[in-house]
């Protein structure tokens, strides 16, 4: 416990060290509140990067198996196939649904510092509210010290985004997708304008299979428009 109790205090020096830089208060409180935003978003935005290296392997199986599936599955419809369609279709978007759900989980990594800010300047502003020139119903006509932090965290997050391109060791991040290999995934609009799927999606196997499916339909369409005997005396007659 009183090593806690140390790492608190440490912690607590650090922090409130830019509330006092001015001394009127009130400038003191907003700077020391962006200068703890920030700090926020940097630690924020350090594990958002080391949980989506150190996830990066499992998030790009998940994504590749969906890619993979959803491919399938246009491929299958292509075809005219429902039963492969439907068998494919429903991986992919299970598929889609873990990845999903991680991103979520790996992005709330942004924001987890964000509940340990507020709670400790709860524990030095507890008293601090500011007045309004009219009241609210339930607020009433005063708002507690979190209005602040909140709205100085959106402000310095509105900020961050405009400096972050421009810092080198930030502009990249975890390779995903098809820079890690993964097959191209075959869009709706593709399907549209090309009044088919692309030959480059197609390999070998799935070419042949792709024929031999194409291949009985346009035999019978064949028989179908060519004219029996009967039928060309009665042409040449």
């Amino acid at each position: 416990m009183e090593f806690l109790d140390k790492i608190y205090i440490y912690l607590d020096a650090v922090l409130i060290a830019p509330y006092r830089i001015c001394e009127v208060p009130i400038i003191g409180f907003y700077v020391g509140t962006f200068v703890l935003c920030m700090w926020c978003i940097v630690v924020g935005e350090i594990t958002f990067r080391t949980a989506a290296r150190a996830n990066k392997n499992h998030l790009n199986k998940i994504r590749s198996q969906a890619v993979k599936m959803h491919n399938l599955s246009i491929k299958a419809i292509s075809l005219k196939d429902k039963e492969s369609y439907r068998s494919c279709n429903s991986e992919a978007n299970d598929a889609f649904s873990k990845y999903f759900f991680n991103m979520i989980t790996q992005g709330a990594a942004l924001l987890w510092p964000v509940p340990f800010a507020l709670a400790w300047m709860g524990t030095r502003f507890s008293e601090v509210s500011f007045g309004l020139p009219f009241s609210l119903p339930i607020i009433g006509d005063t708002l507690g010290f979190a209005v602040v932090p909140v709205n100085m965290y959106i402000l310095c997050r509105i900020i961050w985004g405009k400096v972050k391109p421009h810092i080198s060791f930030l502009r990249t991040g975890p390779k995903s997708g098809l820079e890690e290999g993964e097959e191209e995934m075959i869009s709706w609009e593709d399907l549209g304008k090309q009044q088919g799927i692309p030959d480059r999606f197609w390999n070998n196997e799935d070419k042949e299979e792709k024929e031999e499916k194409l291949e009985p339909a346009g035999q019978q369409g064949q028989q179908e428009k060519t004219p029996g005997p009967g039928e060309t005396k009665r042409q040449i007659a």
